[in-house]
């Protein structure tokens, strides 16, 4: 993530003095992402990543950390959280909460071909299964509301045809509710960036920072935006299809969702426009500090609402039952 705040040496010295972990050998900031501040560490011991929550308060982080313990252990490949000398996940440092988890191998891909979006949409699918074991829930602070309250800020600071097609997609969104659909636990943020590969195979889910109890086919479209786009925005068949079919080899759709995947995929591309508008309009500052182009994200929405998107695949075939005999 970018790096907002700058720690030195025996800061992180003495902070991992609490951890059983060995000795500080090396360190650095991370500078991809735009939420928290994150360090790659390395001690004698092993290989980790610090985090310094920029956003979340010290009460909400344990749904995130509690949630991929879970998951970790329940054979989902994400970062087990490191306990310290008195158990907690959670410590502080630099007068913010703060995180040690396990480094995960791997490294993100830029160009995705249809194997690495296979893997992903079949470990997406494993996520929305296990999580139903997970006992806590939390509601998604980046849902509709979020959306509103956002767009009213950027309100007169962003061009006119801006205004007017976030306007006109809200009330739209507005119309189209959601509610009866299937929920669980969400990674709500599943982009090339926070998912590791060795080659073609899948290593690692990382950032779980979004997660939240949501509409499970609402994940689905926010991935396949992200991993399934073409640079005008459009969608990528092999991509998508492979994405899709994997997921739903795993966690078959419902009639309801398959009805709703057009309006899910306007709906991700907005709520990630939104938020990159955001970020550009009202920059925070930072040490280094990385903003995503907000204009990917709109292409993709002008996309999804000028043509028909690409459909999750049909229906799995319904059983063939012989003719009755008259």
């Amino acid at each position: 993530m970018s790096v907002y705040t700058a720690i030195d040496r025996e800061e992180l010295a003495a902070f991992l003095a609490h951890y059983d972990q060995g000795e500080l050998k090396h360190y650095e900031g991370i500078t991809s992402g735009i939420e928290n501040t994150n360090y790659f560490v390395t001690t004698s011991r092993g290989e980790f990543v610090l985090t310094l929550f920029e956003q979340h308060t010290a009460g909400e982080l344990p749904f995130f950390l509690d949630l991929t313990a879970y998951l970790s252990e329940h054979d989902i490949p994400c970062a087990h959280p490191v306990p310290d000398e008195r158990g907690r996940y959670l410590g502080r440092l630099k007068g913010k909460p703060a995180a040690l988890v396990q480094r995960l191998d791997g490294c993100s891909i830029d160009l995705p071909r249809p194997a690495h979006c296979r893997a992903v949409g079949r470990v997406l699918g494993r996520l929305h299964q296990a999580g139903r074991g997970f006992p806590q829930r939390r509601d998604n602070d980046r849902g509709p509301h979020w959306w509103r309250q956002t767009a009213e800020a950027l309100y007169g600071h962003i061009a006119p045809e801006d205004e007017a097609l976030i306007r006109d997609e809200l009330a739209f969104q507005r119309r189209h509710r959601h509610d009866a659909l299937p929920q669980g636990i969400i990674h709500a943020d599943l982009f090339r960036d926070n998912v590791l590969f060795e080659d073609t195979q899948l290593s690692g889910l990382i950032d779980f920072y979004y997660a939240c109890t949501d509409v499970l086919l609402y994940d689905v479209a926010i991935t396949v935006n992200d991993w399934c786009s073409t640079d005008d925005g459009g969608l990528d068949p092999p991509r998508a299809q492979a994405l899709l079919q994997a997921y739903r080899s795993v966690r078959p759709l419902s009639g309801a969702e398959l009805e709703r995947w057009p309006v899910m995929l306007r709906a991700a591309a907005l709520r990630f426009w939104l938020s990159r508008l955001r970020d550009k309009t009202f920059p925070r500052p930072g040490e280094l500090t990385h903003i995503k182009d907000p204009e990917v994200f709109k292409r993709i929405l002008l996309s999804r609402r000028d043509a028909a998107p690409l459909s999750p695949p049909e229906t799995e075939p319904a059983k063939h039952h012989p003719r009755q005999r008259p």
